[in-house]
Parts: structure tokens; C-alpha cells; sequence
């Protein structure tokens, strides 16, 4: 094991192969879910355990996760603001799309939409970060310790925040009810921002409170760019995962289009 990473070039090492390979596990999740909820919902096969509480736990742990890789990720990118700007002409063909092809199924803001729209302001806060270091108003970014505050911050906002679709903010066992007037209307901005105004959308991942996520990864995310990691970290140990990870955005727009291609053969055939 110790050879191997030895002999590792300076362009392998310096890719954490980890998050690959943990982004390859989370789009095999992703299409696996979406088999059940087509069978579910489009198929009319009763999957019992579906909207179940302990599924629906695992698959907001399995979507934030692959959030909160995103945020790390930003990190990595040269440009966010293109990254982010491709992201969300991605997000807005899928909503043509299913809004065109399936109406009842019409994505309005899902999670490309959250994530494209959070690769943007993270770009443009960068920008401005840069031009307030360039004027010696701060001299340097901001520390670890100081990154690892600011992400705990950023958690806790998550779960305080985590039932303001349902109309209230979570202190412990405290629930802090917001007004009505945030969720009576028709306001597309409170809808984006996590205000249910009265709209259906297949896949619904609102900034609030699932930027917090992404916002938590990006301020960690200096620690995986680093080359400090273990280096277990930056080994490909699981080569077919880390492939899958690396082409995420392939999968996901392509397993929805083949997974109803299927059923429907299977229908006709059946």
C-alpha cells in the first residue's frame, strides 16, 4: 500500500479521489431511487416503504451529502461562475423538458437549480473577496479554524432551518412558527427561497435550507484542497466508483430518460 502511494505522480495525488468515489456512491443512490419512484408514482406499483420517515431520512443524507460535496468542489473549480452559469441552463432545459414531456412530473427548482444557483453566488462572492484582498483591506483568506467556524454555522443554520417548508424554525424540541404571510401567496423568489407558495415541482431542494449545505462544504472544502489529507484520500481504491463519480451530471440526466424508456418497453412487452 505504502509503494503504491508512492509511486502516485503529482497530478494523481493532488485529486482526492475520495470525493469521486463517495460522489459515485451517491449517484448510484440517486438512480436507485428514482427506479422505486417510478414505479411508485409513474408506474402505479405501491413501493410501501417509500415515503416512509426512515427512507425519507435516508434520502435527504444521501442528497445532502452529494450537496455538500458540491460546496467542497467549488474549491476545486478555476471558475464557478461558468460552472455555476452551466449548471443552471442545464436546470432550466430539465424543467422545459419535463414541463413539455410530463407535466405532472415538471421539475420547477430541484437540486440543479440549488446547486447552479449556488456555484454562482459562491463564484461572485469570490470575485468580490478577491477584489477586497487586492485593495489590502484584507491581506489574506480567511484561516482554517476560521473556515471550520464559519461551516459549523453553516450546519447549524441547516438543521434550524430544516422545517421551513412545513411553516417553522427547529431550536431542539422548540419549534419557532413563521408568519402565514411568507406561504399564502404566489411569490416565485419566497419559492426559491424555501416558502411553499403553492407549487408542485417533482424535485424541490429550496435555498433554505439546502444552500446552508453547500455553503458548509465550500468553507471546508480548503482542507481537501490542501495535500494535508490522509492519504488513503487521494488513492483511487475503487476505480469503477471514482469513474462513475467523476460523470455525475452524465448519470443524472441520463437515468431518468432510460429508467421510463425501460418501463415502458416492459409494458408494451408485458
Amino acid at each position: 500500500m505504502k509503494s503504491g502511494y508512492k509511486n502516485m505522480n503529482a497530478a494523481d495525488k493532488k485529486r482526492v479521489y475520495i470525493l469521486d468515489i463517495i460522489r459515485g456512491i451517491l449517484i448510484i443512490y440517486v438512480v436507485y431511487y428514482h427506479f422505486m419512484y417510478d414505479l411508485n408514482d409513474i408506474m402505479g406499483h405501491e413501493i410501501g416503504y417509500l415515503y416512509s420517515e426512515w427512507f425519507s431520512t435516508v434520502r435527504d443524507c444521501m442528497s445532502g451529502s452529494l450537496i455538500f460535496i458540491s460546496g467542497i468542489s467549488c474549491n476545486f473549480s478555476r471558475n464557478n461562475i461558468k460552472r455555476g452559469a452551466r449548471t443552471s441552463l442545464i436546470a432550466l432545459l430539465l424543467s422545459t423538458v419535463t414541463a413539455v414531456v410530463m407535466p405532472s412530473q415538471t421539475i420547477i427548482f430541484g437540486i440543479l437549480h440549488l446547486l447552479g444557483m449556488m456555484m454562482l453566488m459562491y463564484g461572485f462572492g469570490e470575485l468580490a473577496a478577491n477584489k477586497i484582498r487586492r485593495k489590502k483591506v484584507q491581506k489574506k483568506e480567511a484561516s482554517m479554524p476560521v473556515r471550520v467556524v464559519m461551516m459549523s454555522v453553516f450546519l447549524m443554520l441547516f438543521f434550524v432551518c430544516r422545517n421551513v417548508y412545513y411553516g417553522w424554525l427547529t431550536f431542539g424540541n422548540f419549534r419557532l412558527y413563521l408568519p402565514d404571510v411568507l406561504y399564502g401567496g404566489s411569490n416565485g423568489f419566497l419559492y426559491i427561497m424555501g416558502f411553499w407558495q403553492r407549487l408542485s415541482s417533482a424535485d424541490y431542494y429550496p435555498l433554505i435550507p439546502w444552500g446552508f449545505l453547500f455553503l458548509a462544504g465550500a468553507m471546508i472544502g480548503r482542507i481537501f484542497k490542501s495535500d494535508r489529507l490522509p492519504r488513503f484520500m487521494y488513492m483511487n481504491f475503487c476505480p469503477p466508483l471514482a469513474f462513475i463519480g467523476r460523470h455525475t451530471m452524465i448519470i443524472y440526466l441520463a437515468h431518468q430518460p432510460i429508467l421510463l424508456g425501460i418501463f415502458m418497453l416492459a409494458q408494451k412487452l408485458v
